[in-house]
């Protein structure tokens, strides 16, 4: 069924189709309200209000515009709000940058966890703005047109932002290595 045949099932009250689109975009609306929110509960009820929001603008869905772009951007915006709405808090969950290996030995895991560890605190140590763009480009592997549908942002600022945002990644890991350093 294509994009367009299933929003017109969903309109017509089909709830097996809406249940469709959830399952075939869930994992994905799920990463972007992760990515910038980095708290796995808050993810998930981002990521349920992202589909209660799809569900009520359908009507208003554009056909010309890429389906999955268009509920990312919702996600993003939906992450967004929940944001502003929380008070700023130290017990943040850690991104999982790196997927162990069964084949990994256990002291090549623990080094790779504690890398993770320290690129993910310098990454949240960045502006909001540049922390998901750097989550999204490089860990999620979205392109800079998806960036820009989901952001509304232009192409040459997406590019702008991460070329900054790698400049101050670098800075913050540099920060780091010289901090571990005097502790070895």
């Amino acid at each position: 069924m294509t994009d367009g045949q299933l929003i017109h099932a969903i309109l017509s009250g089909d709830t097996e189709a809406f249940s469709s689109l959830v399952e075939q975009h869930q994992d994905y609306v799920y990463t972007v309200c992760y990515s910038v929110l980095k708290n796995k509960v808050e993810a998930q009820e981002a990521a349920q209000d992202t589909f209660i929001k799809v569900y009520k603008s359908l009507e208003h869905y554009n056909e010309g515009a890429k389906l999955r772009s268009w509920m990312y951007k919702i996600a993003y915006r939906t992450a967004l709000d929940y944001i502003r709405k929380r008070k700023y808090s130290d017990d943040l969950d850690i991104v999982e940058m790196v997927k162990p290996d069964s084949d990994m030995r256990s002291d090549q895991k623990m080094e790779k966890d504690d890398l993770n560890a320290i690129l993910s605190a310098a990454i949240d140590d960045l502006p909001e703005d540049e922390a998901v763009l750097i989550r999204l480009f490089y860990l999620e592997e979205m392109n800079v047109k998806e960036l820009e549908e989901i952001t509304g942002l232009s192409n040459s600022n997406i590019k702008v932002k991460l070329f900054r945002a790698r400049k101050h990644l670098q800075k913050q890991l540099r920060h780091r290595s010289e901090e571990l350093s005097t502790y070895l």
